[in-house]
């Protein structure tokens, strides 16, 4: 199934019923990684939010403090699997540049744990054809 531009929570909950009936899919949707994980009627696709209280000694363990000096005990979290494996981000105006996000679960895991992911940057040289591929970190 290919799907141009997924726009609407209708339509990521569509996608997800495909997916539980093992419909193989291709789908675009506006935004980067890190754009679709605060998008409220996107960011099912790649497996939701949500906001969970950690005890004491795990807040301790994260080492993560509020603004209020104390142990910062909410933290969101990814709710469920993404329901695509890999996404590619097209840049406009970049025919020849594009990221491809080969975990999207580790991906958004690490962008809520206020950290950078991986990418694989794959660069295409206009006059041979030749790809390149690099990983780096966004």
């Amino acid at each position: 199934m290919v799907i141009d531009e997924i726009g609407r929570r209708e339509e990521v909950r569509a996608a997800q019923t495909s997916k539980d009936r093992g419909v193989r899919m291709i789908a675009s949707a506006h935004g980067d990684l890190r754009k679709l994980v605060n998008n409220v009627e996107l960011k099912g696709l790649i497996g939701g939010t949500e906001s969970v209280t950690l005890g004491d000694e795990e807040a301790r363990k994260r080492g993560s403090r509020s603004t209020t000096n104390g142990l910062q005990k909410q933290m969101t979290v990814r709710a469920g699997k993404p329901i695509f494996d890999v996404i590619i981000e097209l840049k406009r105006g970049k025919l020849n540049e594009w990221n491809v996000i080969e975990n999207v679960g580790k991906a958004v895991d690490d962008i809520l744990n206020g950290g950078q992911y991986t990418v694989q940057k794959r660069m295409r040289c206009m006059n041979s054809g030749r790809i390149f591929v690099e990983k780096q970190k966004h």
